[in-house]
């Protein structure tokens, strides 16, 4: 018996490896069943191609169809046909390394179409020297599904980077901060709007929520952090999830410089099949400025509508003082000089000047007094009312001024702009002279300065609407006590005060307030408690536009002869009064209540009017349009309007005398008014 490796194999061992061949090829069928490559074999010298059943599968043909090279090359599409036949050439090329690997895309006799992977070698021998390919042998598999499902892949990639580019190009231009919270991990992830809005670096913020709730001002607490956490906690079914998805909230959230922004926070929660929060995702936007504004927008509102009231109020005191400077003026003509009652009736005159200084005020708040703007520097109006201030703030205050003598000129009126200047130092010497709780102070300084400064649009807006360009700021600063958040709120309304009963009538910066207005300026208050206050105060630069040019009062000689005159004013005290004047005077009064009862007047004796005297503002009809429609008759007709808000655009005098005369007016302003304009007729 053979023994050893000397002994020639058994029956028995030989069926063994047979069976372990058998068992090996079918292992390798199976696994290219569950892969789906199928095989092919191309006989180069009979052009014979077999298929196993996957490939024809594949392609769609009967198995154990008779398949030669150009039937092959037929299945494949057009536009992939050529370029699979040069691979071909080449692997079979004598020269080559007999490698092939291409894809390609068929269409079966159903109609559908393929992707192929098509991977193969050639076979070669030698035959008198030369090398020849006999043999062609390879796989195909078709990778359609998967080519689909990588362009599907590719599709989401693609998107998800526009995604994110989009969200980057978002985060970017939104004045938010972007959050993203993974509320299991408490990892919080900022955008870079927490650097631009916010002012802090990278290095500055931690990725935690605890880096933000230290931020959250201590007094929204409640409102914020907590309601963020308990929003966190909360686990809720499916229906009722998104019920309870979303967190709002308003608090202050401290910036990097240390100072403290209005936020609006808003998120949403991203929860899991169980419904536990998973992730929150949110903005965090400052509204501070937004705030700002809208605080102006409403004071501005307010001023507007307390400014309304106060001209109002004064529309009528300027009608009660012109009947009772009227008729103070007739008692003092009718009693003889020496009279003992004359010394009551000087005495009511002296407090009917107050009271007219008193309008005039309100009037300047209310921004209807009677001015002429004229181009106008403001640091030689400063220069000339420095004396006068020194005298006002006395010798314990320092009053320190820089000016600069090249600025271009504004559109303002002198008087006011003094009368500016006096309120703010008086404002000022009451502060620094007066300790906040009303023991004497020791004195300070008083700073005034100007410069030439240009207002952006924004900042044009955020000063009420002046005009944005060029403009001189005039900057008036004061070491005094200053002003808290309440008081710095209400500075500007009229009657507003902190002085004592009897030690201020609250007009001083409401009247400083109206005259800027005045000029088509804004003015700004910087003040806190214990760090003094600074004014300032911003005016247009004057554009080439050509000042009004107020007329030069001539002095008229009283005439003897007496004139017709058409009296229009709705006022009935006011009427009276201005009638008694003219007749005194000798002239003839034709009463009328209004404009459209100035017309019937007119057409009933226009051959015997000599000239008007009209108050602009009446119902039905204002003195505007009255002499409008009696000039297309009568175009020389002479017109002294009246009235006590300001008129600075008056109509065309169209070559005839027209003289302005504002309320309250005396016997004495509007008598010679009347001989103003009849001197011109009669030239």
């Amino acid at each position: 018996m053979p023994t050893g490796g000397d002994a020639a194999p058994t029956i028995f061992e030989k069926r063994r490896g047979g069976d372990r061949r058998a068992d090996q090829q079918a292992r390798f069928e199976l696994a290219l069943d569950a892969s789906g490559v199928g095989m092919w074999d191309w006989d180069l010298s009979s052009d014979l191609i077999a298929w196993d059943e996957r490939t024809c599968a594949i392609f769609g043909v009967p198995p154990r169809a008779a398949i030669r090279y150009e039937r092959f090359l037929a299945l494949i599409d057009e536009e992939d046909r050529e370029p699979t036949k040069q691979l071909v050439s080449r692997a079979i090329d004598p020269m080559g390394d007999g490698r092939f690997a291409t894809e390609y895309r068929i269409t079966t006799p159903d109609g559908a179409s393929r992707i192929i992977s098509a991977r193969g070698r050639a076979l070669f021998v030698e035959h008198d020297g030369q090398r020849k390919a006999t043999r062609f042998v390879g796989t195909v598999l078709d990778i359609t599904e998967r080519k689909r499902l990588d362009a599907e892949r590719e599709r989401a990639i693609v998107a998800l980077r526009d995604s994110e580019q989009r969200y980057a190009l978002a985060a970017r231009a939104t004045d938010s901060a972007i959050w993203d919270w993974d509320v299991p991990g408490n990892r919080l992830v900022w955008s870079d709007g927490i650097e631009r809005v916010f002012g802090y670096s990278r290095a500055d913020v931690e990725n935690t929520l605890s880096w933000w709730a230290e931020r959250v001002h201590p007094d929204d607490h409640a409102r914020a952090v907590h309601t963020l956490l308990d929003l966190s906690r909360t686990v809720q079914p499916d229906h009722v999830a998104d019920q309870h998805a979303a967190w709002h909230a308003a608090y202050r959230f401290r910036r990097a410089d240390g100072g403290w922004s209005a936020v609006v926070d808003r998120g949403y929660a991203v929860r899991d099949d169980e419904g536990r929060v998973l992730r929150m995702i949110g903005a965090m936007e400052d509204e501070t400025e937004r705030e700002r504004l809208e605080e102006r927008l409403r004071q501005a509102q307010k001023m507007e509508a307390v400014g309304q009231l106060a001209g109002g109020i004064a529309h009528d005191f300027n009608n009660l003082l012109t009947v009772i400077s009227g008729n103070l003026a007739f008692a003092q003509d009718d009693l003889p000089t020496g009279h003992p009652v004359r010394r009551d009736l000087e005495e009511i005159g002296r407090a009917t000047e107050r009271a007219r200084e008193l309008v005039r005020q309100l009037l300047a708040f209310s921004r209807k007094q009677t001015v002429t703007l004229q181009p106008l520097d403001v640091s030689e109006v400063v220069r000339g009312a420095e004396s006068l201030l020194r005298r006002v703030i006395g010798e314990e205050i320092v009053l320190d001024v820089h000016l600069d003598t090249s600025l271009p000129p504004i559109r303002g009126n002198r008087g006011q702009l003094e009368q500016v200047l006096l309120n703010l130092a008086v404002n000022a010497r009451d502060a620094m002279l007066t300790e906040a709780h009303g023991s004497h102070g020791r004195g300070g300084t008083l700073s005034i300065d100007s410069a030439l400064v240009h207002v952006a649009p924004d900042d044009a807006a955020r000063l009420g609407g002046m005009p944005s360009g060029p403009a001189v700021r005039l900057r008036v600063k004061d070491s005094g006590h200053g002003m808290d958040d309440v008081t710095r709120a209400r500075a500007f309304e009229p009657f507003f005060t902190t002085k004592a009963v009897g030690s201020g009538t609250g007009l001083g910066l409401a009247t400083v307030f109206g005259i800027v207005q005045q000029f088509g300026g804004a003015i700004t208050v910087d003040s806190e408690a214990g760090r003094g206050t600074v004014f300032n105060l911003y005016f247009p630069v004057a554009s080439g536009a050509r000042s009004p040019v107020a007329h030069t009062p001539r002095v008229v000689p009283r005439r003897s002869d007496g004139a017709t005159i058409l009296l229009v004013e709705d006022e009935s005290a006011v009427r009276s009064a201005a009638r008694r004047m003219l007749e005194r005077q000798g002239h003839t009064v034709l009463e009328a209540r209004h404009g459209a009862d100035g017309l019937l007047v007119w057409h009933e004796h226009r051959h015997e009017i000599d000239l008007v005297v009209t108050d602009l503002r009446m119902p039905e009809m204002g003195g505007r349009e009255l002499v409008e429609r009696l000039r297309l008759e009568s175009p020389a007709l002479p017109v002294v309007y009246v009235s006590g808000y300001s008129e600075q655009s008056l109509p065309d005098a169209s070559g005839a005398e027209t003289v302005f005369l504002e309320k309250p007016f005396t016997m004495e302003q509007l008598l010679n008014a009347v001989e103003r304009v009849r001197g011109v007729r009669d030239v």
